[in-house]
């Protein structure tokens, strides 16, 4: 044995005096062996069976996990596949790394003269240590894996399964881990000089593996403990369909980019008194302005109740994984950037839009709908698809398929609003128009595309809402996002480097756009009657003047004139409380009922549920013609993305 590369048949038969040959698994692992090889060669084959063996395992769960944190990931069954190959692929690689490293470490010094019998001594140990942190890194992996999948407070609820996925955690750990020490073990035995000093594999007798899969199970269920320490239990996914009867009807209107400040002073000169009247007509809640001023992040955000690592729209880009039709959130710290600058130059991911395929949480109009209100909504971020089932939606993208054609792609729903739209689209679209073009009659020629392509995007989405809305649903609600697109082209950061002149005459233009818009609200804004709250919601979105954000009820069974300091988070509970509808405990926000007006309070109690249930997405439509395309054309020239 002290020829660092014995007769094969030599070593074979050495290995299989050692124990290293008995089982199926060494077998496996050690089988590369083979004469002639050195030493890096045998450690290389060696250490990528490891890896096979560990990508086999860990890959699939990898890849169910992954697939609920991230719903918008996985489309379907070609998808999760995909998918398990990459995972696996990355762990295994991790795990056979590390293997090799241990193997080729260990077989080196054992080999050399001035090493080799403090290696002797030491190694069994090494190699064990080896393979115990291999052990418990899978272990580690495994419970955070099956902790992940099921929502908190179900891990124990949960317990003819989270046992058993314990017990198999074990075994996966225990047989990675023993696969890495034994091939650790194998190679110092490959350079030991005689017999006596080669380290015998110690015996496996059924106790012994037992009582190590005992404590390592114990080990793991410890850990679950942990992790999950201080949860109440889960609550049923059933949504509780009971709520308050309120008698009043909401119409929501939320405007992008709404400067408080510059609003006051156009109204006190009275050329914006639908603005003025919604603004500060009623009860009003203060909400600090977001963060990141990301429109699909902030947004959705509002219409959830929920933070954007809870519903998943992190910003308006997303990256596509090669091979898979589903998407990953772009996250926004500097390591997320990192990894996907080095993913996109390596051709794995590339830039996409985020969708609704990424929200995880239910808006206020879907959570509405399941308490059985008849609700509409037009052009809020993250609404396409659209679900069948969530009253009526026109998405995002309901403009761009209406100006297309062909089959619909869940642009809106539900699909006979689709075939009804269709035939009175061209009217209603060279309306909205003209309106436009007359509103800016005069307006200095360098600033009439940017006002006629943002004030497109507030006419065409205002005249469908004319369209879909009617008297009898309990829920409608808007978003324009036009003040905000002319805002950030018009004087963008502040307007700095301009001449006074040319900023004087931009600022004009803004002018212009809030009275264009002011006029365009007033038959969304018409008082109908007793019963009707108006919600104005606003966020100054890329304003350089950043101020705050906005929640003003008007109506009937508020107080008027009530000005409260709150959050981003309690403008969905507030506004599910004005519907007789419960908060979900999982919401971080709070139903504002110090808006409301006492006798409205006192009648109205704020009811609690546990939770709203999963949202869930049906398939898509066959034969649809999908239009990422179109869409990404539209944000670049507004300016969302480059």
């Amino acid at each position: 044995m002290a020829d660092p590369t014995p007769d094969v048949d030599q070593l074979r038969a050495r290995l299989r005096e050692l124990g290293y040959l008995d089982a199926g698994v060494n077998r496996f692992v050690l089988g590369p062996i083979r004469g002639g090889r050195g030493l890096w060669s045998v450690a290389w084959r060696s250490s990528a069976r490891i890896g096979l063996l560990a990508a086999l395992l860990l890959g699939p769960s990898a890849a169910v996990a992954l697939g609920v944190r991230l719903p918008g990931l996985v489309t379907g069954a070609r998808d999760a596949a995909v998918l398990a190959v990459y995972l696996g692929a990355l762990f295994g690689a991790a795990v056979a790394l590390l293997a090799l490293a241990a193997s080729v470490l260990l077989g080196w010094l054992a080999s050399r003269p001035g090493t080799r019998a403090s290696v002797e001594r030491a190694g069994p140990r090494l190699a064990r240590a080896a393979g115990a942190f291999v052990a418990l890194s899978c272990l580690a992996y495994l419970v955070l894996w099956w902790r992940t999948v099921n929502p908190a407070g179900t891990v124990w609820s949960a317990g003819t399964w989270t046992w058993p996925v314990l017990g198999l955690s074990t075994a996966i750990s225990m047989l990675l881990g023993h696969a890495v020490a034994v091939s650790a073990l194998a190679f110092v035995a490959r350079g030991a000089e005689a017999s006596r000093s080669a380290p015998r594999l110690p015996s496996r007798s059924w106790r012994l593996t037992a009582a190590t899969g005992a404590i390592v199970f114990l080990g793991g269920a410890t850990m679950l403990f942990l992790t999950t320490r201080g949860e109440t239990l889960g609550p049923s996914r059933q949504v509780p369909l009971a709520r308050v009867q309120t008698g009043l009807r909401l119409t929501v209107i939320a405007i992008d980019g709404l400067d408080l400040a510059f609003l006051d002073r156009l109204a006190a000169t009275g050329r914006t008194p639908t603005l003025a009247r919604l603004a500060a007509g009623g009860a009003r809640l203060s909400i600090p302005a977001s963060d990141e001023p990301d429109p699909a992040r902030t947004w959705t955000s509002l219409a959830t109740g929920q933070p954007a690592d809870v519903h998943g729209v992190t910003g308006i880009e997303a990256r596509s994984v090669s091979g898979i039709a589903g998407t990953v959130p772009a996250y926004r710290s500097p390591l997320a950037a990192s990894i996907a600058a080095a993913t996109d130059l390596l051709r794995l991911t590339r830039p996409t839009l985020t969708t609704g395929l990424q929200r995880r949480s239910k808006t206020f109009w879907e959570v509405a709908s399941d308490y059985g209100l008849r609700t509409a909504v037009v052009n809020w971020w993250a609404t396409w698809p659209a679900p069948s089932a969530a009253g009526i939606v026109l998405s995002d993208r309901a403009t761009l398929r209406l100006e297309r054609g062909d089959e619909q792609d869940a642009e809106i729903a539900p699909e006979s609003l689709y075939t009804d739209l269709r035939p009175v689209w061209p009217a209603l679209r060279d309306e909205a128009r003209r309106r436009l073009l007359a509103a800016f009659e005069g307006t200095n020629d360098g600033d009439v595309p940017v006002l006629r392509r943002a004030a497109e995007q507030d006419g065409l989405p205002a005249a469908l809402a004319t369209r879909v809305f009617t008297g009898d649903q309990d829920l409608r609600a808007i978003y324009l996002p036009g003040l905000d697109i002319a805002q950030h082209s018009l004087v963008g950061t502040g307007g700095g480097g301009l001449p006074a002149s040319a900023l004087a005459a931009r600022v004009e233009a803004l002018e212009r756009y809030y009275v264009f818009l002011d006029r365009l609200l007033e038959p969304l804004a018409a008082d109908t009657g007793g019963g009707h709250v108006l919600a104005l919601v606003s966020d100054p979105g890329r304003a350089a003047s950043r101020g705050h954000g906005l929640l003003s009820l008007t109506g009937a069974a508020l107080r008027v004139g009530e000005t409260r300091a709150g959050a981003a988070a309690d403008v969905a509970p507030t506004l599910l409380y004005l519907l007789g509808v419960p908060t979900s405990r999982e919401l971080p926000g709070r139903p504002r009922t110090d808006l409301a007006a006492e006798a409205f309070a006192a009648r109205v109690p704020a009811l609690r549920t546990d939770t709203y249930g999963s949202r869930l997405l049906g398939p898509r439509p066959p034969g649809a013609t999908p239009l990422d395309r179109d869409v990404l054309d539209r944000l670049r020239s507004l300016g969302y993305v480059r």
